[in-house]
């Protein structure tokens, strides 16, 4: 079983960003971004609904482990470091040396390298401090700043589907 890391051990940094272990108390800012419909263009899902049901989704990211306890749910809130602006997030899903790596970027900070930037930083603590040593994305055969973010964290194209229709992208380490 993996073990969790307490809060303090996966706070990141980068040139620009700091990425802090998602809480509740970030509903309010991260709803502001999540609330545009235009982010869901590629996705099959809807934006959250309202601010309390994204506090309850992430309330529930806070357990840090799935219910049957295989998965550990990793999610990172990610601020700007100069005004402390809510950008997006990276969230992690790691199932024994295996780690589904995902990404959402608000659209006033899209096309800015902010994604990208984040998700090396993750990319690189999942490996160095959680031994993963498989990393996997899915992403809509048509969305392409994604498949742009995949190919600079080193994720090549699978020809794996998913159910949803997305391309799974993998890299091993």
């Amino acid at each position: 079983m993996i073990e969790i890391p307490c809060d303090e051990d996966w706070e990141l940094e980068t040139d620009r960003l700091l990425l802090s272990p998602m809480s509740a108390t970030d509903a309010g800012r991260l709803f502001e971004l999540l609330e545009e419909p235009a982010l869901y263009s590629f996705a099959g899902n809807a934006p959250p609904s309202s601010v309390h049901e994204l506090e309850e989704r992430i309330r529930l990211w806070e357990h840090r482990r799935s219910a049957t306890g295989d998965e550990v749910w990793l999610n990172w809130t990610l601020r700007l470091k100069g005004d402390g602006s809510v950008v997006g997030y990276v969230q992690a899903t790691i199932k024994a040396s295996q780690a589904e790596i995902a990404w959402v970027i608000g659209l006033p900070f899209q096309g800015q390298g902010y994604a990208t930037e984040a998700s090396r930083k993750v990319v690189g603590w999942l490996t160095e401090r959680l031994k993963v040593n498989e990393l996997r994305a899915n992403i809509y055969p048509k969305h392409a700043a994604s498949q742009e973010v995949a190919k600079h964290i080193g994720l090549r194209p699978s020809s794996e589907i998913t159910k949803e229709g997305e391309e799974v992208w993998v890299s091993r380490f």
